[in-house]
């Protein structure tokens, strides 16, 4: 807190492949640091998704490969959302040598140590909830676009507030915010009813590809390049798609496994019998209990069907 308190310059960043919680989480931090006489320069280790542009008011953030100055120039290095080394991408190395300047405000159970100040609050429903609950320790002031940001933060993260980890909380934050003057209909609508038809035409793919294991309850979803090829869509545009197997009734774990130029990304969300993050932990991942995620350089088939075993040895019926 005195750290960030005597900074006057700070840099603030999430992790590569960049989600609504922790891009409304550096926004908010970076806007309440300016609004507090600070200087704040923001950095994304991969491109923003088109979805969450307008947080940024058009002015993009810094990419990977201005990191190493702009964290010597500044008196503090923030990390939002994310405290593992695997999900810092092409700057895992250049942190690490920089450790002593790094603090790092996360709220998921897979960690390392990243930096020299943690805090870590895995009962938080999302980072923009610590991130709130820091702007408004260190004083600094919140506008309605600081609390825009913030909304959309902790809306991502809780699925617009309806997943398991919603509490009360994340609710009495969002009131305030919604007491300021933020409209929950219009961000909604223009993050999750903007979609391109390329999208849809990928969804429907995903949704050809399901296959349904352990009986029922574990859902199996592949896009491979050929997909997004096809479909002219961006790998971007798989954010919470994994979602959409959970419509089925009797699926309790559901798997996205995905096709890039280095690898393969897998997403897993469950309802609540499978501990998402301790099956990703295997493959080098991490998350959350009920959402968490995992690169591999892997032929995709060969990781389907690893993943299969590891969810079905969880006790899933099958």
């Amino acid at each position: 807190m005195e750290r960030l308190s005597k900074a006057g310059r700070l840099l603030i960043l999430t992790h590569a492949r960049p989600d609504g919680d922790g891009l409304g989480s550096i926004v908010a931090l970076a806007r309440a640091a300016r609004a507090a006489g600070k200087e704040a320069d923001l950095l994304v280790p991969d491109a923003v998704p088109r979805r969450y542009a307008f947080l940024f008011a058009g002015q993009a953030p810094a990419g990977a490969e201005k990191f190493a100055p702009l964290a010597d120039a500044a008196d503090a290095t923030v990390i939002l959302d994310t405290c593992a080394f695997s999900q810092l991408g092409a700057l895992e190395e250049a942190v690490r040598a920089r450790q002593d300047k790094i603090i790092v405000v996360d709220h998921h159970a897979t960690s390392d140590s990243v930096g020299a100040l943690q805090w870590i609050d895995t009962s938080a429903a999302a980072a923009g909830v610590l991130t709130a609950d820091l702007i408004e320790a260190l004083g600094w002031p919140v506008d309605l676009t600081t609390a825009e940001a913030l909304t959309v933060a902790v809306a991502s993260d809780t699925g617009w507030l309806r997943f398991a980890n919603t509490d009360g909380r994340c609710l009495r934050a969002v009131a305030a915010w919604l007491e300021m003057g933020v409209r929950p209909d219009a961000l909604y609508v223009r993050l999750f009813q903007s979609d391109r038809p390329e999208r849809i035409r990928l969804m429907t793919r995903m949704l050809e590809s399901l296959e349904l294991h352990c009986g029922g309850a574990l859902a199996v979803m592949v896009l491979r390049r050929a997909d997004f090829q096809q479909t002219g869509a961006l790998s971007e545009e798989t954010e919470n798609l994994v979602n959409e197997a959970l419509r089925i009734g009797c699926v309790e774990t559901a798997v996205l496994l995905v096709e890039s130029g280095d690898g393969v990304r897998a997403s897993l969300r469950s309802r609540d019998r499978v501990n998402v993050a301790e099956v990703a932990e295997q493959f080098g991942g991490g998350g959350h209990a009920r959402a968490a995620g995992f690169r591999a350089k892997e032929n995709i088939d060969a990781l389907r069907r690893k993943v299969i075993d590891a969810i079905a040895s969880t006790g899933l019926p099958g």
